[in-house]
């Protein structure tokens, strides 16, 4: 096996480890003990590492340009409140630059990759499903991962409306400019999708069902539609 398989299979098993030690410790010890608190940050990390290496190398700039943006829109949100609303980040995700963790940067890049492997043609329906990713998201960084924290609240599990209204806008500026479907790419679909089974496996475990059952309907709703583009040609996206 050559060193750089070697590596990358060696990355893979960190990943691994990392993913399910976190489920674990919120599972059932209410979170990763203080002398671990690197793994929260080097979990995306070494995600964005596994999914730029295994990207076709037309797509890796694609990709860092949308992490880059994204970051961007993260600062300005923390600087700001547009287009989110007003929060803040917690000490959890470090390092920070302008008061955001660099490692949105790479949270951004992640998800945005796993919808353009589903191949949605359409800015408005792509941008539909990566908003519906955060409504997993945020109840668990908002509060039981406590990565950041809202000034204002609202009626989904204290989330303000103007989150998902931001996350809506950012996604479809993202999907409006890269529309050119992506390369496949089985790593950008299996990291996407262990992202939303990490956080719905610990909505579940921290009782907020709601979250938990829209992160099992994601789930179903990836194979269902995988299967669908395994019935088509390779080459022809779906709308």
């Amino acid at each position: 096996m050559k060193v750089k398989e070697m590596i990358r299979w060696g990355l893979i098993a960190f990943y691994g480890l990392l993913w399910a030690g976190g489920v674990a410790s919120y599972l059932f010890m209410g979170g990763p003990p203080d002398d671990v608190a690197w793994t929260a940050p080097m979990y995306l990390t070494v995600a964005a590492i596994l999914l730029i290496a295994y990207a076709p190398v037309s797509e890796r700039i694609v990709l860092l340009v949308a992490g880059l943006l994204g970051f961007g829109v993260e600062v300005l949100g923390v600087a700001t409140g547009f287009p989110f609303g007003v929060y803040e980040y917690t000490a959890v995700l470090f390092p920070k630059l302008f008061d955001v963790p660099l490692v949105l940067a790479a949270a951004w890049l992640l998800l945005f990759a796993y919808v353009r492997q589903m191949r949605v043609t359409c800015p408005l329906r792509a941008a539909l499903w990566l908003t519906a990713i955060d409504l997993i998201i945020d109840p668990l960084a908002a509060h039981t991962l406590n990565f950041w924290s809202w000034v204002e609240g609202g009626l989904y599990y204290d989330i303000p409306w103007t989150n998902f209204a931001g996350w809506y806008l950012v996604s479809l500026i993202l999907f409006a400019i890269f529309r050119k479907p992506a390369e496949p790419n089985p790593m950008a679909r299996w990291l996407g999708l262990s992202i939303i089974l990490f956080f719905t496996l610990i909505a579940f475990g921290s009782g907020l069902w709601l979250a938990g059952a829209i992160g099992l309907a994601l789930v179903a709703l990836d194979f269902v539609w995988m299967r669908r583009l395994q019935r088509v040609a390779p080459a022809s996206p779906t709308s």
